[in-house]
């Protein structure tokens, strides 16, 4: 598809400013929801995924996003990369707003080993994760002779969604997307602010204004704060909630190391991380390892 077809098909003159094709996208991928136009024949999909390789080609060379070019993809359904070791393809999902503005459906217009995109709304993202895990363990679900009790499930399903959802998002990629860079250290490690707020524990602790916190360990994905001696104050969290499936998954990795500060405003915090050149990392075979015997715990419990 050449950039004068794809603008043809947004229904935009040559050189519209970025704003408007994404407006113009978002009003047309809406008019080809399934429940707005029934199609039998799936013409309703391919309309669908003509609308995104127009959308795709026109982000990229509009508007060109913070990433490196994707891996080539099977089809050209969503614009983003693609990780070929990922345990399973996902669904790719887009809301439906009413006349105020609000959400009130969503449907599916793509599927694949898509890496997760700001392009991409959190909530539906997770939600495509979500949905893997459900049809894992429905898989093995189906083969039991009786059912197994809800809340065990759900703890499988905790753990298992968290880490197909690792599998698609890039850290050290979207740093430089939704951190500030700061100068690189001597060595070449790159570095990034992050506005930050402390979760206290109850009592809420008294911090002075730059006093530096440290971490006091990770638990449940949760990276617990403390001062330099004394219990643990809280756990770390973000004003934007993206961070924390971007930022703690870096923790868990050991792929950073951070520098924290009280702000001296309640609980807000100064975080710096140190993103590592060389360090040993979570690679995504190990990832889809740890998926197996998840897989093979929750099967074992029959």
């Amino acid at each position: 598809m050449t950039k004068r077809e794809a603008y043809q098909i947004l229904g935009l003159p040559p050189g519209a400013p970025f704003a408007e094709i994404k407006k113009t996208y978002r009003r047309l991928i809406a008019q080809v929801h399934p429940d707005t136009v029934p199609s039998t024949d799936g013409r309703s999909t391919h309309h669908a995924q003509r609308l995104n390789t127009a959308y795709g080609l026109l982000k990229k060379t509009s508007n060109p996003p913070k990433e490196h070019p994707p891996e080539k993809a099977a089809h050209a359904a969503w614009n983003a990369p693609v990780n070929k070791h990922a345990y399973m393809e996902r669904e790719i999902w887009h809301s439906i707003g009413d006349h105020d503005g609000a959400s009130s459906s969503h449907f599916c217009i793509a599927r694949g080993k898509y890496m997760w995109t700001a392009e991409e709304d959190l909530p539906l993202f997770l939600l495509s994760i979500y949905r893997c895990s459900e049809q894992l363990l429905d898989q093995i679900d189906a083969r039991r002779p009786k059912d197994i009790p809800a809340p065990l499930r759900h703890q499988f399903q905790a753990e298992l969604t968290y880490l197909l959802a690792q599998q698609f998002i890039d850290g050290s990629r979207l740093l430089g997307e939704f951190a500030r860079e700061e100068a690189a250290d001597k060595d070449g490690n790159r570095i990034f602010y992050i506005p930050a707020t402390l979760e206290p524990s109850v009592p809420a602790p008294s911090l002075d204004k730059e006093e530096t916190l440290y971490p006091a360990g990770l638990r449940h994905h949760r990276l617990y704060l403390k001062k330099r001696s004394g219990p643990r104050l809280g756990y770390l969290s973000f004003p934007d909630d993206r961070l924390y499936y971007i930022v703690i998954p870096l923790f868990e990795q050991k792929k950073v190391q951070i520098r924290i500060q009280a702000a001296g405003d309640r609980c807000h915090l100064h975080l710096w991380l140190k993103l590592l050149c060389h360090t040993s990392v979570t690679l995504p075979e190990d990832l889809g390892l740890q998926i197996r015997q998840i897989l093979d715990r929750y099967e074992r419990q029959m």
